[in-house]
C-alpha cells in the first residue's frame, strides 16, 4: 500500500478513486474525498490510510487496533467510516450489491 502525495494532493495505490487534496493554505486545509471537514495534513494521510484498511477485508482484520487509532484522529469510530465509505461505494454503483462485492473479492 502506497499513498502518493505532493504539496497539493494525495492518492492511494489500493483506492485510486479515494483522493485528498489541499483546499486552502491554512490550516485545516485537506478535504478527504468522503469526509466533508476540513483536515490538518497528518490528518489527511490518516483517513487515507485508513480507507485502505477498511477497503479491503483482508488487511482490515490484521490491522484493527490500527484502524481504531486511525479514526480516532480524525474524531470518528471505525463503524462511521466502513458506513460512509460504504454509501460512497452505493453511490458510485447503485446497481451493486454488498453480497455481489463480497463474492467478486472472494469468489
Amino acid at each position: 500500500m502506497t499513498i502518493y502525495e505532493c504539496s497539493r494532493s494525495m492518492t492511494s495505490s489500493r483506492t485510486p478513486e479515494e483522493w485528498a487534496w489541499r483546499a486552502g493554505r491554512e490550516e485545516p486545509a485537506w478535504r478527504l474525498s468522503w469526509l466533508p471537514d476540513r483536515l490538518s495534513r497528518e490528518q489527511a494521510w490518516a483517513g487515507m490510510r485508513l480507507q485502505e484498511i477498511l477497503s479491503h477485508p483482508d488487511l482490515a482484520s490484521d490491522h484493527e487496533t490500527h484502524a481504531r487509532t486511525l479514526a480516532e484522529q480524525l474524531g470518528i469510530t471505525v463503524q462511521q467510516a466502513l458506513r460512509t465509505l460504504h454509501q460512497r461505494m452505493l453511490d458510485r454503483s447503485p446497481f451493486v450489491t454488498t453480497l455481489e462485492l463480497l463474492h467478486r473479492r472472494h469468489p
